[in-house]
């Protein structure tokens, strides 16, 4: 089978905008010496591309695709449209999602535009298109990554009002949603589609996971996750007006419920995805995982991101032991994986994920026991090249 790339991807999200130009060069040299040879990019700078809504500005990342450039790296660029500029939602509040409880969200997080509203895909749709205009042609821009771990719901009139055309397609008539949801259980039967309404904690919701009504909650998630892709294969689109054939993707979560992956494996090039286990997931759970990423496509799949040491953000962010991370990004080969990628190669200095694993840590060097780990894994893929690409896996099981 025909791998999309030409050596194995080594390297992971760069956030070089975090720091001052200086620093740049060092991390250039750094990231030699450890033999990484890709950088994934752009994630989260729609603020820094697009400061007004009237207003683009390119330059600094210019810099950064210029400087990965002239150093020979693969470019994983992404779209930024994982996390809204501020100006958005000043002008525009109703971007900003409704969550279960019914509360209008402000400004801040991640992961946090309607996917139905009108003005967010707007914008979103907007900005990948420029993108792929100025940088689609540039040969090192090896795979484009699109928004970043699409996740969550939202519960806004305008998710309402589209939810009621998907329920229409889906069913047909109301007799026939009547009858698969089981509406003559508490008089709940509908007979206008105006009736129905979102099923959060304001309507059929007890508590997040319990509803009661499971066919209109099950039907919510699954408008939910079609809604999320729309604005995937809408981005998508939007590159491929200028960019004809370098593959296009978005990072996946494993056994992530939340959106139906089989039917998004459909609408990508190539599945990638984040592999952050616990300190006591058993390594078989890793691996179903992997086979699952693989089994979307039957294809190679893309390791996005894994910590070089450890996570931030579960009950217990234990370090790596001695060799683990080595033996975990051979295991993720053994199932498929053609890249080989790190949430990050430089520590952000601040905000909530400052401490989440890195190549280069606070310390900023070399002399570090993970940073040697790093070396010694990018030095023996280096020595593979492209003898994994793209390879086959016979299974021996199934699971339905």
């Amino acid at each position: 089978m025909e791998g999309k790339f030409k050596r194995i991807l080594y390297g992971g999200d760069y956030n070089p905008n975090q720091w001052p130009r200086e620093i740049w060069d060092e991390d250039m040299r750094i990231f030699r010496d450890a033999r990484i040879n890709s950088a994934t990019v752009n994630v989260f700078s729609w603020a820094r591309l697009q400061p007004s809504e009237e207003t683009y500005d390119f330059e600094q990342l210019d810099d950064i695709v210029d400087m990965l450039s002239r150093e020979d790296d693969d470019i994983v660029l992404a779209t930024s449209t994982a996390s809204l500029p501020a100006w958005m939602v000043k002008n525009y509040p109703e971007v900003a999602r409704t969550d279960y409880e019914g509360r209008q969200h402000k400004f801040g997080q991640r992961h946090n535009a309607c996917p139905n509203s009108p003005i967010y895909r707007k914008y979103a749709e907007a900005l990948a298109s420029r993108l792929a205009e100025r940088y689609g042609s540039n040969p090192h821009v090896t795979c484009w990554h699109v928004n970043n771990e699409y996740g969550g719901e939202c519960y806004c009139e305008h998710c309402e009002k589209a939810f009621r055309v998907w329920l229409r397609k889906k069913y047909g008539t109301l007799e026939a949603l009547n009858a698969a949801w089981n509406m003559e259980f508490w008089g709940h039967t509908v007979y206008d589609w105006d009736e129905i309404v979102l099923p959060n904690a304001l309507s059929e919701g007890i508590g997040t996971g319990k509803t009661a009504f499971a066919g209109i909650s099950i039907d919510y998630r699954r408008f939910m996750s079609d809604s999320i892709l729309a604005n995937f294969t809408m981005e998508r689109d939007a590159i491929r007006r200028y960019d004809k054939e370098t593959p296009i993707t978005t990072n996946l979560m494993g056994t992530y419920k939340g959106l139906d992956y089989f039917k998004w494996a459909k609408e990508m090039d190539i599945v990638s995805w984040d592999n952050y286990p616990r300190y006591d997931t058993p390594w078989s759970y890793t691996a179903l995982r992997n086979d699952l990423m693989r089994g979307l496509k039957d294809a190679p799949f893309m390791l996005m991101e894994q910590t070089p040491s450890q996570q931030n953000w579960q009950q217990y962010n234990s370090l790596k032991r001695p060799g683990q991370m080595r033996a975990q990004s051979y295991q993720t080969l053994a199932r498929g994986a053609d890249t080989i990628q790190f949430f990050q190669l430089r520590r952000s200095k601040g905000a909530c994920e400052k401490f989440h694993g890195a190549v280069i840590a606070h310390a900023g060097t070399e002399d570090t026991r993970v940073f040697r780990e790093v070396k010694q894994l990018g030095t023996e893929l280096e020595k593979l090249g492209n003898a994994t690409l793209g390879a086959v896996n016979e299974a021996e099981v199934g699971i339905v």
